[in-house]
């Protein structure tokens, strides 16, 4: 009976736009949707991890993985058909990601300890992809206007990245790999 129960919730579970799965205690969702065809996933395992996920309009989509301690991440889309994947695996990790328009993209994937990335888009088809690969890395990319593209990747430790696009049709493809590196990139036009 407990089997077919269990069964009977969890397919009951997958059938609504908003699937959260937790495991071994002490993790944090928190979920508000409103509008029309938004979806959402949330996987956790270990402690102390915390999600905070906010969606206004029609079909977004956001896909959320901590797996270790003490991980956070939040996400705030508005508009129309905007998706947002973050994994996140190590301790003390922190993204952030704020999205208003139409047809915006972003991922964010860290591996290791203590590593921060916030990502906000204004516009329309904006595209964010940020790897971090270490410790104590920090990207932050601000894209304003649309049809921009963003790629930073940082393998090592203690690297800073910042990415700045205004106007129309920029694209930026940043790696940096080792220790201490710092960057700053600012473009703007049409």
């Amino acid at each position: 009976m407990n089997r077919i129960f269990i069964a009977g919730a969890f397919a009951l579970l997958t059938t609504v736009s908003s699937i959260s799965l937790a495991h071994a205690g002490s993790n944090r969702v928190d979920i508000n949707q409103s509008g029309r065809a938004n979806e959402l996933a949330v996987a956790q395992e270990g402690r102390g991890n915390e999600v905070r996920l906010n969606q206004r309009g029609r079909r977004q989509y956001i896909r959320t993985e901590q797996n270790g301690r003490r991980n956070w991440s939040g996400v705030g889309q508005r508009g129309r058909y905007n998706e947002t994947t973050t994994r996140q695996y190590g301790r003390y990790n922190d993204s952030t990601v704020e999205q208003d328009g139409n047809w915006n993209d972003t991922s964010v994937s860290q591996y290791g300890n203590s590593n921060d990335s916030v990502v906000g888009q204004y516009g329309n088809d904006l595209n964010t992809t940020v790897v971090q690969d270490g410790n104590g890395n920090l990207i932050g990319v601000a894209q304003i206007g649309n049809n921009h593209d963003a790629y930073a990747t940082q393998d090592g430790n203690n690297n800073a990245l910042g990415i700045i696009q205004v106007g129309n049709g920029q694209y930026t493809d940043v790696h940096q790999s080792g220790s201490g590196n710092v960057s700053l990139i600012i473009q703007g036009g049409h």
